[in-house]
Order: structure tokens, then C-alpha cells, then sequence
């Protein structure tokens, strides 16, 4: 009886202790944090060792936060960001961060399981605001250089700020990887006034086209009629007998139509009709 006893106790405990215990396992890149939360013996906060690839059994008192430790994109949409003229932009922005290995304990010690919302979201968000406030709208458009530059600035800036951050506040384990920052977006509003400028441009480059075809058509009938007039004085005609002569010339030309061709600059004229 004693014996059953004692088994029956035995097995009780060993149900205790399973039923009491959680399974942590993180996946492929990802390291598991550690919260303890004691209810009566030991020491609570975060243990320093990550629990890596695997499964690990903890108290049921103990909580977890799993941290991916490969480059994780964070996307930021800025709208109505100003250019140095004052128009206003939207941007597409995102900067890929990564945490250091086996420093996700630190990480969240320091910074809690939100720490990109805590320290880094805001900072970066302005930083990129501070660099587009220095180009013109067209620039930020289509200069895939000044973009370029705005990537780079971003950048090195936002790894002096996690170093100081650092320095001040806690280590920060984090690894700026890249930062991109996609061609302005004009809004709504600036698009219809791009459109409106872009109509009256056009309309100038037209009327401006259509006048130095005037121009060029009125060049090339004052030297026509300078050559005439210098091929009628070789010749020695009036100006009736060249008249005559060029409508001869005309008839020459159209083979076999009908020509109406007025003959004469003073006095009475004649209308001939001539078909060769």
C-alpha cells in the first residue's frame, strides 16, 4: 500500500513538473530570449544566454520574446515630406537593420521586444525628412545620384546615432545594413499643378515652334524673291517680260494640266488658260 503509495506521489510530482514547463523553439534565424519570472525561489529578468536553434523546455513562469536575427526591412511612408522650395513630397523609405548574434538578450534588456518603435523609428523618420529638405523637387524625382547621396547621408548618420545611443542609454546591438530612399511622389494637389505647367510649356514650345517656321518660311521667300530679281536684271527684262517668263516656266513644270496664268503688273492684264 505504502508503495502505491509512493508511486502515486511520484507521479504526481513528475505531472507537476511537466505541466509546469513550456517548449521554446525558435526557428531558423531567430534566437529566443529568456524572461524570468519566478514565483517563489530564484531570480527574475532576462537570462544573458539566447536560446538559439532548438527546443528548450522552461518553467511555466517563464516568458520569451523570439528575435529574428536576419536583416529585417522596416518600411516607412512619408507624406507631405518638404523640398527645399517647399513643395511637398510623398516618399517610399525603408532602412534594413540587423541585430547582432547572440546579442538579442542585450538588445532586449535594453530596449524591450518594440525596440525599433522605442529608439529608432522617429530618428530615422526625421533624419531622412532633415536630408530631402535639402534637394530641389525635381532632384528628389528623377536625379537617381541626389537619391543616391540622401541613402548615404541616412546611412552614416544613423550609425552615429546608434553608436551615441549606445554610449548613453545601453548597448544597442544593432547593425544598419542599407538604407533606401525611393524617387519623390508628387500628391495629388502638386501633380494636377505639374500637369498645368507641363500643358503651358508644351503650348509655349508649340506656338514657339509655329513662329520660327514663319520666320524661316518668310526668310526663304525674301531670298527666293532677291534671286529672282537678280536672275530678271541678268537677263535685262522689265518686270512684265519676266512675269511671262516665269509663267512659261510654270507651264514647263505642270505637264499636262490646266494652268490659269495671270500675265501683266500694270495697266490691263490677261488671263490665259493653257494646257500643254
Amino acid at each position: 500500500m505504502k508503495k502505491m503509495i509512493r508511486m502515486s506521489a511520484l507521479a504526481a510530482v513528475l505531472m507537476c513538473g511537466v505541466t509546469s514547463c513550456v517548449n521554446v523553439a525558435p526557428n531558423a534565424g531567430e534566437e529566443a530570449v529568456l524572461i524570468h519570472k519566478p514565483y517563489i525561489f530564484g531570480h527574475g529578468g532576462v537570462d544573458e544566454d539566447p536560446v538559439e536553434t532548438g527546443r528548450t523546455y522552461v518553467w511555466f513562469s517563464t516568458d520569451y520574446v523570439k528575435v529574428s536575427m536576419l536583416p529585417q526591412k522596416f518600411d516607412e511612408k512619408l507624406d507631405d515630406a518638404t523640398s527645399n522650395d517647399n513643395t511637398l513630397l510623398d516618399f517610399n523609405t525603408q532602412i534594413q537593420l540587423q541585430v547582432n548574434d547572440n546579442k538579442s538578450p542585450i538588445l532586449i534588456k535594453n530596449y524591450g521586444p518594440n525596440w525599433y518603435v522605442n529608439v529608432i523609428q522617429e530618428v530615422y523618420r526625421n533624419t531622412v525628412r532633415n536630408y530631402i529638405s535639402k534637394f530641389g523637387p525635381f532632384d528628389l524625382m528623377s536625379n537617381r545620384e541626389v537619391l543616391d547621396s540622401i541613402n548615404f547621408a541616412v546611412k552614416n548618420d544613423m550609425e552615429e546615432y546608434i553608436a551615441e545611443l549606445s554610449g548613453k542609454s545601453g548597448e544597442l546591438p544593432v547593425t544598419v545594413v542599407n538604407v533606401v530612399v525611393g524617387r519623390a511622389i508628387p500628391n495629388e494637389k502638386q501633380k494636377a499643378e505639374m500637369d498645368n505647367t507641363a500643358a503651358a510649356t508644351q503650348a509655349k514650345r508649340t506656338e514657339e515652334s509655329r513662329l520660327e517656321m514663319l520666320k524661316a518660311k518668310e526668310a526663304a521667300e525674301r531670298q527666293r524673291a532677291i534671286a529672282d530679281k537678280a536672275y530678271q536684271e541678268e537677263l535685262g527684262l522689265n518686270t512684265d517680260q519676266f512675269i511671262q517668263l516665269k509663267a512659261w516656266e510654270i507651264i514647263e513644270k505642270k505637264d499636262g494640266a490646266n494652268i490659269d496664268v495671270l500675265v501683266g503688273s500694270t495697266g490691263a492684264s490677261s488671263m490665259w488658260n493653257v494646257r500643254r
